[in-house]
């Protein structure tokens, strides 16, 4: 058995870290064909599956919900050519397809092949090229076995295929362990070295800070608020829509940016903010430990949290300790004293705002 959850980006936003995604693809191989479920948003499936050529329904930018009686006949033929799904090279037929909508007025495809039987399986994201010349636009594509994390790959317009291989040991069921600790660490760090909102919203807080003091109040505070949460999430203690935790972790983003512009170097209190905001940042983490299959089968989830949450502390400060070491060595240039600080905030904030447009939107 395979479970290969396949997330694709907002096509306007450049932030991944979590699951801002307007198309959501979960690919389970059982029985006898591999079942592909997907939502995708309106504004998306616009974009996707009404570019004009092939779709029979000429190119427009949005669709009503009105409208999705009428579109159903080609939004089901753009389900079926979204992936080109092959199996050792050869092409797995499409055995059916399903479209309706979700409660959120997503579009809900489900569409199933036959079983992929050789080596490797081949997800190509046909359509995606559609989204060129959208910034940051992106599939992120985690792959699981039973029990067995297989890998992750981000695929672009250009790049839109990801091999997953099918080993004896993937498919055996119940028998195959999880990712090790090195796994689950490796995960979190490539995980926030891929979340640009994340890291937006890190360097909004450190940007104004002029002690080390401050910077390591604010940073302690964030790791442990995103951390409890994480956790939470990840044992199903707290659940929330990434339809509200991405608007939110925007929000976030723009008041920081604000407050900066505001306030000036080092508001006071921003330990407390870092704190509070990090509850929200930790939410959106869950989603990559939960397509690992975490806790599956009774598994233990402490040290696969322990490991995950470390590699994101790694990529953290991996980014954090040379950005800061850059803006230290910039404070005492003229120019930058005056005007650094406020237009790195100036942008901080200006991108948190077209993110939170973006996900409202959505």
């Amino acid at each position: 058995m395979i479970a290969v959850p396949v997330l694709l980006a907002s096509a306007g936003t450049p932030a991944r870290a979590h699951d801002p995604f307007e198309i959501t693809t979960d690919a389970h191989v059982s029985g006898d064909r591999l079942a592909l479920h997907t939502t995708m948003s309106l504004l998306t499936a616009a974009r996707v599956c009404f570019a004009g050529a092939g779709t029979g329904a000429g190119a427009r930018k949005t669709i009503d919900v009105p409208e999705l009686a009428a579109l159903w006949p080609a939004l089901e033929d753009c389900a079926r050519r979204f992936y080109r799904v092959s199996s050792g090279g050869a092409a797995l037929p499409v055995l059916e397809a399903h479209v309706g909508a979700t409660v959120e007025n997503d579009i809900d495809i489900k569409v199933a092949t036959a079983r992929p039987a050789r080596s490797p399986l081949v997800f190509d994201a046909a359509l995606l090229p559609r989204l060129a010349g959208r910034p940051m636009a992106g599939v992120v594509v985690t792959a699981t076995g039973a029990r067995t994390f297989l890998g992750q790959k981000v695929l672009r317009p250009d790049d839109a295929v990801f091999e997953v291989p099918i080993t004896a040991e993937a498919e055996a069921p119940g028998t195959p362990p999880l990712p090790g600790f090195r796994g689950y660490l490796r995960l979190g760090v490539e995980h926030i070295l891929s979340g640009t909102d994340h890291l937006l919203f890190l360097l909004g807080l450190l940007v104004v800070c002029r002690r080390f003091r401050t910077v390591a109040a604010i940073v302690t505070c964030f790791t442990a608020a995103h951390s409890v949460t994480l956790a939470l999430a990840a044992l199903n203690v707290v659940t929330l829509s990434g339809r509200v935790v991405e608007p939110l972790i925007a929000a976030t983003i723009v008041f920081v940016g604000l407050e900066n512009l505001l306030r000036g170097d080092e508001p006071r209190g921003r330990w407390l903010l870092a704190f509070g905001f990090g509850l929200v940042h930790g939410l959106g983490f869950a989603g990559a430990l939960a397509a690992t299959g975490l806790g599956s089968a009774g598994t233990s989830v402490v040290g696969p949290l322990v490991a995950f949450n470390l590699g994101v502390e790694i990529g953290q400060l991996a980014v954090a300790a040379p950005l800061l070491a850059l803006i230290w060595q910039l404070r005492p240039l003229p120019p930058f004293a005056r005007h650094g600080a406020r237009a790195t905030s100036l942008i901080v904030l200006v991108v948190g705002l077209v993110w939170l447009v973006q996900r409202l939107l959505k």
